[in-house]
């Protein structure tokens, strides 16, 4: 029977909440969590993972005796990932070698002068990999255990081995000395960043303090990896429930609010009135829901775009994922998207300029023209037609930073963001809530999946 009086009510399936209720179990509070299909993280948060996700997570698992983060490497697959710049391509998610070859091939005014990019030394080519995911594994497990965050930024600097310290100096250079670039230079560089940025951190930008960007770097050379998301939520849902929490697959019904305080809710279910101490969403925004996030931060969504082709793709593209950007698109509505083909499905995600109220009718015939102009763009010798075309908003969220001398800060912020969530319940009624938190992009650092990784570990140890 449901406990209808506990400490916590956490929104949001998915593995960080999971993350969050279990560490609270074990400090003995009771805890709720809602599967509530109105808030939660899409497919960009929760189906991808780079090596330092990956280190923090199973160094996590060891410490904390939890045995799905321990064995991640269970639930993840290995996957290359084809960005394209216009028309040129990068091939990334191999090896760390392999993947800053690839860059410095490609951009060699960014990755290469005469010493960074060749690797010519024969001891260097042989120890970078190793170096990197050394370096992993050991700046994961001093940010987990270290209780300070304003000193994440510094520990992960002063982690770096020589060698690659090296090679992202020589990258980060050009951010403070953009001007000597030549026009086409620049523009490839700011398309590369936007994009790169957004997939990897969720953050739309064209700049970035050191210690984001130097993140960046070392996500750009990182293997990458594809997580299977529904089973890994599966088996800490087990966790979850053999440590005494409540799970519920339903929407809340009716949340009740008293002088600044969640008091109670009803699930669908008509169980009975709940009473949370505190309640927390994880996950994007919420939609539908009597409540809303006090920001003025822009931000993006993020449509799906399923497609049914008329014939399967070419060999060349099936089961692969590619990004896609040009310079021509920075600063628009829809300034990059992903696509992953497989026989005769091409699945987009396309990040747009958040609306309130929009309706995908209203854009549907617009969207589908602009995707076969990028598809003939990019694959001309193709003729991909479309046969059935289903569109839907995911939950995703992408934060817009116009912050264009962000390169002249040093460190990022972890730790030092709180956003409000408001009550709105009824016109004009937006007090702040008491008893509820908000963990997500609009919360946290600029860092993607490692912020929200970082975020949620510290929460958990002071709730």
């Amino acid at each position: 029977m449901l406990n209808k009086n506990i400490d916590f009510a956490l929104v949001g399936h998915n593995y960080v909440t999971f993350l969050l209720s279990i560490g609270l179990l074990k400090r003995g509070k009771k805890v709720l969590v809602l599967d509530d299909d109105r808030f939660n993280y899409g497919d960009f948060f929760t189906n991808s993972l780079t090596l330092l996700d990956v280190e923090y997570l199973r160094t996590w698992g060891e410490f904390s005796e939890l045995a799905p983060l321990r064995n991640i490497m269970d639930y993840l697959s290995p996957q290359n990932v084809y960005f394209y710049v216009g028309k040129k391509q990068i091939v990334l998610g191999d090896s760390p070698l392999r993947n800053y070859r690839e860059l410095c091939r490609k951009f060699p005014h960014l990755f290469m002068d005469g010493q960074s990019g060749s690797l010519s030394d024969e001891s260097e080519v042989k120890d970078f990999n190793k170096n990197y995911n050394d370096f992993c594994a050991k700046v994961t497990q001093i940010i987990l255990l270290e209780k300070n965050s304003s000193k994440f930024s510094k520990i992960f600097e002063t982690s770096i081995p020589s060698t690659l310290l090296f090679h992202f100096q020589y990258f980060f250079d050009h951010f403070a000395k953009k001007e000597n670039l030549t026009d086409d230079e620049k523009i490839e560089f700011n398309a590369l960043i936007f994009m790169t940025r957004g997939f990897f951190q969720n953050r739309l930008s064209t700049s970035g303090s050191r210690s984001e960007i130097m993140h960046l770097f070392f996500s750009l050379i990182s293997p990458y990896f594809k997580l299977d998301h529904e089973r890994l939520i599966s088996d800490l849902l087990v966790v979850h429930q053999e440590s005494g929490g409540e799970f519920k697959k339903l929407n809340l019904a009716d949340l009740k609010f008293q002088r600044g305080l969640v008091k109670s809710f009803e699930l669908e279910s008509f169980e009975g009135i709940i009473r949370p101490k505190k309640m927390a969403f994880i996950g994007g925004y919420p939609v539908g829901l009597p409540i809303r996030l006090k920001t003025s931060t822009a931000s993006y969504n993020c449509l799906n775009v399923t497609i049914t082709l008329d014939e399967r793709v070419p060999s060349f593209l099936n089961t692969k994922k590619i990004v896609f950007s040009s310079p021509s698109k920075i600063g628009t509505d829809r300034p990059f998207w992903e696509v992953y083909f497989h026989d005769k499905v091409a699945v987009f995600n396309i990040i747009m300029a958040k609306r309130e109220g929009s309706k995908v009718d209203f854009i549907k015939d617009r969207v589908i023209q602009l995707l076969k102009e990028d598809l003939n763009t990019l694959f001309p010798e193709y003729n991909l037609g479309f046969s059935e075309v289903e569109m839907k908003y995911t939950l995703d969220v992408f934060i817009e930073d116009k912050d264009y001398k962000a390169h002249l800060r040093t460190e990022t912020s972890l730790g030092t963001k709180l956003v409000e969530v408001l009550e709105d319940s009824a016109p004009l009624i937006f007090s702040r809530l008491k008893n509820v938190l908000y963990f997500g992009p609009y919360n946290e650092d600029s860092l993607g999946t490692f912020s929200s990784l970082i975020e949620i570990k510290k929460w958990r140890e002071s709730l």
